[in-house]
């Protein structure tokens, strides 16, 4: 199937920013929040965005399941729907469940943000789990990708989660614990810890729904946590244990 025209399903932090990327062909771009599409000249209803070749879909993960069925009965055959979720196991079964057969289905996980590829994203990484997709199109898709100098990684959604659960997932749980602390301001420090903190702050603007959606959505991402935070407590214990026998 050739892509003529692309749909995308979401104008917040991330879909602005694929937003950006994706207009190099016809675009249409619908929002559930009219304010978002404001001065966006390829605006469009939801039904008129569905109708494109190509549908990207830039929702909240666990927004998924209810825009799948919404835009089910709208689809043709060979249509393909584009996810772009953190995590892919669950993104990946809601659609295979919601979405017509006669669809193509390709999940992604692009591996940066807003705020780490506000630079520009060449270099940078993209998961892809062709889950029900043509080799043409699936083609056409990689070239696009690789024509933003992005860098492929082709996986299973079951091994992205399982991965991303020990990176991103606990990543995203210190931001939040230190967010929490007010920890990382401090006029005292060391450039290492400066540098991290830094990191971590960009992290830190992420809406409050991502970071839950990432740790509930994942299946591998609360066994990472205890495993996480597990080695910590031993730590700190073996720490105070060393103590005692020091004083």
């Amino acid at each position: 199937m050739e892509i003529k025209t692309t749909g995308l399903i979401g104008l917040g932090r991330f879909g602005s920013m694929a937003y950006r990327y994706l207009r190099t062909k016809p675009l249409r771009v619908t929002d559930a929040d009219p304010a978002r599409l404001q001065g966006i000249p390829e605006a469009a209803g939801f039904e008129e965005t569905v109708r494109a070749d190509a549908i990207v879909l830039a929702v909240p993960i666990s927004a998924i399941p209810g825009v799948c069925e919404r835009m089910a009965p709208l689809l043709g055959p060979g249509q393909l729907v584009v996810d772009t979720c953190s995590v892919k196991a669950n993104p990946v079964r809601w659609m295979l469940e919601r979405l017509p057969s006669h669809v193509q289905i390709l999940g992604t996980h692009p591996l940066f943000g807003p705020d780490s590829g506000k630079n520009g994203i060449a270099g940078m990484k993209i998961a892809v789990c062709p889950v029900r997709v043509q080799d043409t199109s699936y083609a056409r898709i990689l070239d696009f990708l690789r024509g933003l100098k992005l860098q492929i990684v082709e996986t299973t959604p079951e091994e992205h989660d399982r991965q991303i659960a020990r990176t991103q997932a606990v990543f995203h749980l210190i931001a939040q614990t230190l967010k929490r602390l007010h920890w990382g301001t401090e006029a005292i420090s060391t450039p290492g810890p400066e540098t991290f903190f830094n990191l971590i702050t960009t992290v830190q603007q992420d809406t409050d729904q991502l970071f839950l959606d990432l740790q509930r959505e994942n299946p591998f991402a609360a066994e990472s946590r205890e495993e996480f935070i597990n080695e910590l407590i031993a730590l700190h214990q073996n720490l105070a244990s060393t103590r005692t026998r020091n004083t």
